[in-house]
């Protein structure tokens, strides 16, 4: 919301809007929202959102074979090629290499344990994590341009910024010699 503000949008934070039907595990045809795999069993009282395939996966199964497979795919995430924890992934600091190497990376006997433990949940409650969707929304987040005429005809001055007044210009307008960002 911070940032919307320095870039002269308002916003709205919410809740409410039912994330099952949101992510695609509405279970109606019908509402297909975002398109998400979803698993169901007898022993949970709500859907499992596990991913949208090939886009966005869970480290869970079915988008791995089992726990031990998905740990592994996790570590080469944050440390391998590319990884936030790789040394030599690019970064804005000064020294991104140290930084980045502020993560140890973890032991074969952490991972064991990590694997060891996510199978044994996933094997008792058939999902991982046990108790709650393995992909879950909480928040939205809705952005869009305030109405300044609204604004300047209820309101007394000052009721928006000036990142609002000016964003119009500032973003949008490609005319020859705007400052536009």
């Amino acid at each position: 919301m911070l940032l919307l503000q320095a870039m002269g949008l308002g916003g709205w934070l919410y809740h409410g809007i039912d994330r099952h039907a949101v992510l695609g595990a509405s279970g109606d045809p019908n509402v297909p929202g975002l398109g998400f795999r979803y698993d169901t069993n007898d022993r949970w009282s709500i859907p499992n959102p596990t991913g949208l395939p090939g886009v966005f996966e869970g480290f869970c199964p079915p988008h791995y074979k089992d726990m031990r497979e998905a740990v592994d795919a996790l570590v080469i995430r944050k440390f391998g090629q590319g990884g936030v924890y790789n040394l030599e992934t690019p970064g804005a600091w000064k020294d991104s290499a140290k930084v980045r190497s502020s993560a140890k990376p973890f032991t074969n006997d952490i991972k064991e344990c990590v694997a060891l433990q996510a199978q044994y949940i996933y094997d008792a409650y058939g999902k991982f994590p046990a108790t709650i969707p393995s992909i879950f929304l909480l928040t939205y987040l809705q952005a869009q341009h305030i109405d300044l005429d609204f604004y300047d005809h209820y309101f007394r001055p000052g009721a928006y910024l000036s990142t609002h007044k000016n964003h119009m210009r500032k973003w949008h307008d490609d005319s020859p010699g705007q400052d536009t960002i």
